[in-house]
């Protein structure tokens, strides 16, 4: 099916030179099945590799591609999160560059925003990851449950928004910057100001080619930091949203 809503596509980069230009290529291949209004925004994250000389030279070969520089590595959580802001899309969607998330399965994603301001892929199941990252992803899960009870199923894989929701100041202006709980924030904020949210599940593919940088025990401590931040601050972000 194809909409009249124009879509953005965020996609953080860090390190990502033998991927980059075929998932930039086939992203944007898969989404002109869904809309002739498309963009594809490239949030570089200051790697050391070609990753940059690679997404200025598409973004001159090809219309509908920004790139995004961070002058220093920030990580995926900004990344995805300035990606965010800057999107023009009516809807808006972040993935890896590794294809973590088909963009085929818009074709079950794309219904359900008729009576959804966010739609929520779930992961199937998480067989690709390697054994650390399975841990790291229970651990994480078991945190946000603990602490915020929050309904939804997979808070780490990817979300389609509608515009508004990341308009809106209340939602987008996290206090979260670390690297797997951003979305959770935006997810529990925009649960708390009552956009509607459904979810659905889809299949989590496996990285072929790189190295992922998610699992770093520094990371982890941000995660959690911001996580406990989050909590002390909730029921005072509560009254404000009353």
């Amino acid at each position: 099916m194809k909409t009249k809503e124009s879509i953005s596509l965020v996609l953080p980069a860090y390190n990502e030179e033998a991927l980059l230009e075929a998932t930039v290529r086939s992203s944007m291949e898969k989404l002109s099945k869904f809309t002739d209004n498309y963009e594809v925004i490239i949030v570089d994250d200051a790697g050391s590799d070609g990753t940059r000389g690679i997404a200025d030279r598409l973004s001159k070969e090809l219309k509908g591609v920004t790139v995004l520089p961070n002058i220093v590595n920030l990580g995926v959580g900004i990344s995805i999160l300035r990606g965010l802001k800057i999107a023009k899309g009516d809807l808006v969607l972040h993935n890896g560059i590794d294809n973590p998330f088909n963009i085929d399965d818009l074709e079950t994603a794309l219904p359900l925003l008729k009576d959804a301001d966010i739609v929520i892929a779930s992961r199937v199941d998480r067989s690709a990851h390697y054994l650390w990252r399975k841990i790291t992803s229970l651990g994480n899960r078991f945190f946000i449950g603990l602490l915020f009870n929050p309904e939804i199923e997979d808070m780490n894989f990817i979300q389609i928004y509608r515009k508004k929701v990341l308009h809106d100041p209340a939602v987008i202006n996290i206090f979260s910057r670390s690297p797997a709980f951003v979305t959770p924030e935006l997810l529990i904020r925009a649960r708390m100001k009552g956009y509607k949210m459904v979810q659905f599940k889809a299949k989590f593919h496996r990285r072929h080619s790189g190295k992922g940088n998610y699992g770093k025990p520094h990371d982890i401590m941000w995660t959690l930091y911001d996580m406990l931040r989050f909590r002390l601050k909730l029921r005072k972000l509560k009254e404000e949203m009353a």
